[in-house]
């Protein structure tokens, strides 16, 4: 403003300043529509691979061999449309290009979370060639041991082996597997030893 000033005189400065100012609100506004612009699409992306998603797993997973129990939720859908509004939020709530930039990948990471678990919703079960449990699918030939098996049958052990299933992968990564009740833990374990014995203890 003071170069503006000494160059043009104050009211001529002034003048420039505002059309810079003007222009430069003009240019992140833009900015801004474009960046929600490309969230919306990505978002809508997203949102329909759910189906392609949910193809891909039962192809992949193979017959369904013994189906589970699992906690019905709604979620991925609160999900979803919070996600969505962030995006909506963003062109009339502008808090600068950075965080703008942070809200709309959080929305789209929500997003994801949200397809994620939509794209598995109603299948629990055992599958020919893997196990799918929530939004987990877990293959056999990545599988290297069941250790809750092996112990079980120990009468010092705890008992939480009896709703819960322990799965150690063959790259060294562990995941615990908790079921609605024993019978469906029996099932299961019952159904996945059948389809891969080397997994006995």
């Amino acid at each position: 403003m003071l170069i503006y000033r000494q160059k043009y005189g104050q009211s001529t400065a002034f003048c420039l300043f505002l059309r810079g100012f003007v222009g430069y609100n003009i240019g992140m506004n833009m900015m801004t529509v474009g960046l929600c612009g490309a969230a919306v699409v990505a978002y809508a992306l997203i949102m329909g691979s759910i189906p392609l998603r949910t193809q891909k797993l039962r192809q992949q997973a193979g017959r369904l061999l013994q189906p589970l129990k699992n906690a019905s939720s709604a979620k991925w859908i609160l999900i979803a449309v919070f996600a969505l509004a962030i995006i909506a939020l963003v062109p009339f709530r502008d808090m600068g290009l950075l965080v703008n930039i942070v809200l709309l990948l959080t929305a789209l990471i929500a997003a994801e979370l949200a397809a994620r678990e939509a794209a598995t919703r109603g299948m629990t079960g055992v599958y020919s060639d893997a196990i799918v449990f929530g939004t987990q699918t877990i293959y056999f030939t990545a599988i290297e041991s069941l250790p809750t098996l092996a112990y079980e049958a120990d009468p010092d052990s705890t008992g939480n082996y009896k709703t819960s299933l322990s799965v150690i992968l063959r790259d060294g990564a562990e995941t615990t597997l908790v079921f609605v009740d024993e019978r469906d833990r029996a099932v299961a374990v019952r159904t996945i030893l059948d389809c891969v014995p080397r997994l006995r203890p």
